[in-house]
């Protein structure tokens, strides 16, 4: 049986695999921290699907970007299992997660997340998913210098994108709602599309975040340092 969790937005989610099959998929309240959700949502899934934390045989995690907090939270857990019982973890980022649904389309995939501070994380993927450009943390404005042709958007920051495309008159396609919102259970795909070699043993303490900036807590840091 596999576990897939996606702690790096706002929203949270995770979801159960056997034999190929998806057993359980659910997502956490954004109104409550990661902290207080994770666990008892990884409990109530394996007790509804009628299973034990011992039956896990190999973990699926999101490294981000994303949420500095929701990331350490579930690589923090994703490894307490992973060192408990022995399994092994694969780990993908959260702009390959929200392109995945994309990938039907045939088109190349601008993949953009809502990096706050008037920033986005972004990348650009060929349909297989392979880089064109790889994340980055950037300006909105910025994404005008990609080459977005025959390109679809998607991701949590996909409307910040709209607005900078339609002030310049850039027609574009962009995905459903729906589309954007982040799934664990995408990771399992992602593993059967993007095959890795995984973290097991002593190489888990290799396993680190995507953060792709500093914290939020950091810059003020400096700022207030250089001021």
């Amino acid at each position: 049986m596999k576990l897939a969790l996606d702690t790096s937005q706002s929203s949270g989610s995770i979801a159960l695999s056997e034999a190929g099959k998806l057993l359980y998929s659910a997502y956490f309240d954004i109104r409550v921290t990661h902290s207080e959700t994770l666990m008892p949502a990884i409990d109530s899934a394996l007790k509804v699907c009628g299973k034990n934390p011992g039956d896990i045989t190999q973990l699926f995690v999101c490294i981000g970007p994303g949420s500095f907090t929701g990331l350490r939270i579930g690589l923090a857990t994703v490894k307490g299992i992973a060192y408990g019982l022995g399994i092994p973890v694969k780990a993908y980022n959260s702009l390959q997660l929200s392109a995945l649904p994309c990938t039907i389309s045939g088109k190349n995939i601008l993949s953009v997340i809502d990096a706050r501070m008037k920033e986005v994380y972004a990348a650009l993927y060929h349909p297989d998913l392979s880089i064109i450009q790889a994340p980055k943390v950037l300006a909105p404005i910025d994404i005008l210098q990609w080459d977005l042709r025959d390109a679809i958007i998607t991701g949590s920051g996909t409307g910040i994108i709209r607005k900078v495309l339609e002030a310049e008159a850039i027609v574009a396609e962009y995905a459903p709602d729906y589309f954007c919102i982040p799934r664990a259970e995408g990771l399992f795909s992602l593993a059967a599309l993007l095959p890795s070699p995984g973290y097991e043993g002593d190489t888990l303490s290799d396993l680190e975040p995507l953060y792709l900036r500093e914290s939020t807590a950091q810059v003020k840091r400096q700022q207030k340092l250089s001021s």
